[in-house]
C-alpha cells in the first residue's frame, strides 16, 4: 500500500512552482540553489515530472559567474533531456545566447544547442564557427556533426 504522506509533499510540487511563480520567486533561483548543494537528484525529478522546467536552467546557462558544480549539473540536465521536446523548445534562447559576450557562456549554449537535435540550431552555430574563442569555435563545430549524425 502506498504511504500516501510520504507522497505528499510531492503531489504538491507543482503547486508550489505555480505559487513561487506568482509571488515573483524564479524556480531557476530554486534550482540554482539546489544544485549547488549537491540537489541534482532533486531538480532532475521536478524537470522529469515537468518538462517545461527545463527553461528555468537557461539563467544558470547566462551566469558566466555561477558556480562549478551549478554549471556541471545544469549540464547533466541538459544531457539527460537531449533530443527532447523541451530542449527543442529552448532552441532559439539558447541561440540568443549563444551569441552572449563571454566565451563561457558562448560555449555552454552550443553544447546543448547540438544536444538538441534540432535544424533551427545549425544556423545559430555556424555563426559561432568564426568566434573569437577558440573554445567557441570548436564547440559549434562539434555540435554542427552531432547534428549532422542524429539527422542521418
Amino acid at each position: 500500500m502506498p504511504n500516501l504522506l510520504a507522497d505528499f509533499p510531492y503531489c504538491l510540487q507543482p503547486l508550489k512552482d505555480a505559487a513561487r511563480l506568482a509571488a515573483g520567486r524564479h524556480v531557476a533561483d530554486e534550482f540554482h540553489v539546489l544544485l549547488k548543494d549537491g540537489g541534482l537528484a532533486a531538480v532532475k525529478q521536478r524537470i522529469a515530472s515537468r518538462p517545461e522546467l527545463l527553461a528555468e536552467l537557461l539563467p544558470i546557462v547566462a551566469n558566466p559567474e555561477a558556480s562549478i558544480n551549478v554549471r556541471i549539473g545544469a549540464g547533466v540536465l541538459f544531457e539527460i533531456h537531449a533530443g527532447s521536446a523541451a530542449l527543442r523548445a529552448l532552441v532559439p534562447r539558447l541561440g540568443a545566447l549563444a551569441g552572449d559576450a563571454d566565451a563561457r557562456v558562448r560555449a555552454d549554449a552550443c553544447h546543448y544547442l547540438g544536444l538538441s537535435g534540432d535544424v533551427r540550431a545549425r544556423d545559430y552555430l555556424a555563426l559561432r564557427l568564426d568566434d573569437d574563442s577558440a573554445e567557441v569555435r570548436e564547440i559549434a563545430a562539434d555540435s554542427l556533426e552531432a547534428l549532422a549524425a542524429a539527422e542521418s
